[in-house]
């Protein structure tokens, strides 16, 4: 406890020779640990090639000299190699499987610990009848003694290199605390007695008469030299003071007079902004509204009225192939007219019903106000206007939820959300090949909805999920993808519609959460 309480003590007193012992013992545990790791290092390579050798001495001097004892069948002569092999360093089994069905063994088999463990062909090379394969010899050496004398050699390292160390450090301690730290001390002491009305007592340290001028006598004649001059300052400042009363009385009442004037043009200042705030709203929304007035006009008369004609030069090119067929009821021509009349007029349908949907989303998207919808029956007309796209991956798209679910919210951002979804998975999911599952899930509860988007695709990497809503993110950018599909999802979801939007693992494909109010808070903020 007691040598505790010194350390403690100490560590307060003086901090710094104790970081510099600590940093010193430190840097010095280090490299004792590094070159004692390398010693141990090249102490083991120098046993493993011993090892080496050994194995290498003991097929070129053994091998041939036990083929031949088993070739003339002499057991007794066998077991006294074996036995002659045993003594060998860190030999610890040998084995001989003869061809002849014979079994010789020397020492015990290691059932524990590191071991090397070598196999042997035992060839007898005769004359007449070539190489013959009389066995084959086993060998195991143990390791244990090469890792016992390696932790013999770190503990004599580490036990010398850490006395010298710490005798070197309380050496360098010792010698820092007599030339630096003593004195540092005393420029302390002397630097908390220093007050304002006792400067006239300069700073002198206890040193050797015949010490050198140093570092610690510059900063002793820098303090002195600050004292001096905080004197003169003094002096200088009461002086100022003085002045500085008379100068107040004067200046409160300028001070009254602009302050008086500042308020007022700041009043007319803010009362000029605000009116060009309201201003400013007011020709935004005129502008919005006029452009894409003109634009739902523009598609509108552009679209409708080709494909109103081409629906009605089909009718009757429908009625007069009717007719004809009626005349002529084997003609391949009247019966082709008829046919292809048919799918015109089915497809110019089909178009008007795209137009359709896609007037309405575009008028949904750029409105700025809230409306009454049912949720799953637009999610319908959203996979209506992409249906065109649709058709090129024709993957299962599954909407499970309530029949009717009726929200008050903005419907061109949810399409925009979903028509990002959905892409997303066409591209980067199924990589615009055919087939594919998507799963829409909607919930209700409480006064929010839950929708699950999930499909089985390739998936979203581990290390992706966390930054999938950021900008630019994209794996397909050679291919055309900007990367802000998502992200632009996330800051409608997160702003416009007041939800969150999740990503969740999935084992198979993508998952992503969205939680949506069903009645938006009434906010006066403007779609862009």
């Amino acid at each position: 406890m007691r040598l505790l309480q010194r350390l403690r003590q100490l560590r307060h007193q003086k901090p710094l020779g104790i970081r510099l012992l600590t940093a010193i013992l430190l840097y010095s545990s280090i490299i004792t640990l590094i070159a004692t790791g390398t010693q141990l290092w090249l102490d083991y390579r120098y046993e493993l090639s011993a090892i080496d050798e050994r194995l290498l001495q003991i097929e070129v001097s053994s091998r041939n000299s036990l083929a031949n004892s088993l070739w003339e069948i002499s057991p007794a002569q066998i077991q006294v190699q074996l036995d002659g092999l045993l003594q060998l360093p860190d030999v610890r089994y040998l084995e001989i499987n003869s061809s002849f069905n014979d079994f010789y063994v020397a020492g015990n088999k290691p059932t524990s610990g590191a071991i090397v463990e070598r196999h042997y062909a035992l060839e007898h090379h005769d004359s007449g009848r070539g190489t013959i394969s009389v066995g084959e010899l086993t060998l195991i050496l143990s390791l244990d003694e090469v890792y016992q004398r390696l932790a013999d050699k770190v503990l004599v390292i580490l036990a010398s290199q850490g006395i010298k160390t710490f005798l070197v450090s309380i050496f360098i301690l010792t010698l820092f605390h007599r030339l630096i730290t003593q004195h540092l001390g005393s420029m302390a002491a002397y630097a908390r007695r220093l007050k304002l009305d006792h400067l006239d007592t300069p700073l002198e340290l206890k040193r050797n008469s015949k010490h050198q001028d140093d570092e610690l006598s510059q900063v002793v004649d820098a303090m002195n030299t600050m004292r001096r001059s905080m004197l003169h300052d003094m002096s200088k400042r009461e002086d100022a003071e003085r002045s500085l009363a008379k100068l107040n009385t004067e200046l409160e009442q300028r001070v009254i007079d602009r302050t008086k004037e500042l308020e007022e043009r700041n009043q007319e200042l803010h009362d000029t902004l605000a009116t060009l705030r309201s201003t400013q709203q007011q020709l935004v929304e005129s502008e919005k509204l006029a452009a894409l007035g003109g634009l739902v006009a523009g598609v509108a008369h552009e679209i409708n009225t080709p494909i109103g004609i081409g629906f009605t030069a089909a009718s009757f090119l429908a009625d007069q192939a009717n007719l004809y067929q009626q005349h002529t009821p084997n003609d391949p021509l009247a019966n082709t007219a008829v046919e292809s009349s048919r799918l015109i007029c089915q497809n110019l349908e089909r178009a008007a019903q795209l137009i359709n949907a896609f007037k309405l989303v575009s008028v949904d998207q750029s409105s700025e106000q809230c409306r009454h919808f049912d949720l799953i029956q637009y999610l319908d007309e959203i996979l209506l206007s992409l249906n065109p796209r649709l058709k090129q991956c024709k993957p299962e798209i599954i909407i499970t939820g309530p029949k009717h679910l009726m929200i008050d919210s903005y419907p061109g951002c949810y399409y925009q959300v979903f028509t990002n979804m959905i892409l997303n998975s066409l591209i980067h999911g199924f990589e615009d090949s055919l087939g594919g599952i998507i799963t829409i899930d909607v919930s209700q509860e409480a006064d929010r909805i839950i929708i699950d988007y999930c499909d089985n695709g390739i998936g979203i990497p581990q290390d992706w999920k966390h930054k999938v809503f950021e900008p630019f993110m994209t794996t397909k950018r050679n291919e055309g993808c900007s990367g802000l599909g998502m992200h632009i999802a996330f800051n409608i979801v997160s702003q416009l519609l007041q939800g969150h939007i999740y990503c969740l693992a999935n084992t198979h494909g993508a998952h992503f959460r969205l939680e949506l109010p069903i009645v938006l808070e009434q906010k006066t903020s403007v779609i862009t």
